[in-house]
């Protein structure tokens, strides 16, 4: 047997867009695909979450705006992490100019990266992949990313945190 019919392809990663404006959905469904990540999206709380729950096991990271109708992203990251358990999504949240004490509270309910979305599809692209190789390695502190997720933390204007210990 030929050992390089018998590996499995890695599966391609997934991420959970919820936002209510459809441009900003698919402004990042762009970014993130040109990433090489697959996404699907919802445009409030109900809806995402009845698709978070299809999709969960297939799902790498959940994107979320901070004040999601419906369901906000702390509910999100509660019902993630608490109740459901699931330590393996990357949870990255959208607020625009997030304050110290909101990055305090929100990553006490075990969100990996919070981003300003006004910094653009790109650079919110590039801290889901951030948190993602973080979520998947199991990266702790002293643990550097791949040369080409390192170039993130020097992005200007991004500012993110890590909630692994």
């Amino acid at each position: 047997m030929d050992p390089r019919f018998d590996a499995m392809p890695e599966r391609r990663p997934s991420a959970l867009v919820l936002h209510p404006d459809v441009s900003i959905r698919a402004e990042l469904g762009w970014a993130l695909g040109a990433r090489d990540m697959a996404s699907v999206s919802a445009a409030d709380g109900a809806s995402g979450l009845a698709l978070l729950l299809e999709e969960l096991l297939a799902l790498d990271a959940l994107v979320v705006k901070l004040d999601l109708p419906g369901r906000d992203a702390r509910a999100f990251a509660d019902l993630v992490r608490r109740a459901g358990g699931e330590q393996e999504l990357a949870i990255v949240v959208l607020a625009s100019d997030p304050s110290p004490s909101l990055r305090d509270e929100l990553a006490a309910l075990g969100v990996d990266e919070v981003v300003d979305p006004r910094l653009g599809p790109g650079t919110v692209a590039d801290a889901v992949i951030a948190a993602v190789w973080r979520r998947r390695s199991g990266a702790g502190a002293g643990t550097r990313a791949p040369r080409s997720q390192r170039r993130l933390r020097e992005t200007e204007g991004l500012d993110t945190f890590s909630t692994a210990a």
